[in-house]
C-alpha cells in the first residue's frame, strides 16, 4: 500500500506471520520535500489500539520493519510539522488479515 501525507510518502507491506496471530509490517518511509535525501533514524510507531505499540526507526534507506499482535485496528505513527503526529490508519487495510475478533 502507498499512502501520502505532505511531506512523505509511505510505502507499506503487511504480512501474517505464520504460526500465530501476528503481523510484520515492513515499509519505507520518504521525505517528499527533500527528494534527493532519504530519512534515516526517523522514529514509526505501529499500535493495534489494544496497548500494544512497537517503535521501529528508518534505516540510511528510510526503511523499517516492526512485528505486532494482529487486532484489525492497526495504526502508523511518524513525526509531522510542528510536532503534529502523521497518523495513518490501517484497519480497512488490512481486508481478510484481520485478526483477534470474528
Amino acid at each position: 500500500m502507498l499512502y501520502r501525507a505532505d511531506p512523505y510518502q509511505i510505502d507499506i507491506q503487511i504480512e501474517p506471520k505464520l504460526g500465530g496471530n501476528r503481523l510484520v509490517i515492513t515499509g519505507q518511509l520518504l521525505d517528499l520535500s527533500h527528494p534527493g535525501v532519504i530519512g534515516g533514524e526517523i522514529q514509526v510507531t505501529l499500535s493495534n489500539h489494544r496497548g500494544h505499540s512497537v517503535i521501529a526507526c528508518t534505516n540510511q534507506f528510510g526503511e523499517f520493519s516492526g512485528e505486532i499482535e494482529n487486532s484489525g485496528d492497526l495504526e502508523v505513527c511518524i513525526p509531522g510539522h510542528a510536532d503534529q503526529p502523521i497518523v495513518i490508519s490501517l484497519r480497512n487495510a488490512l481486508g481478510n488479515l484481520r485478526g483477534g475478533e470474528v
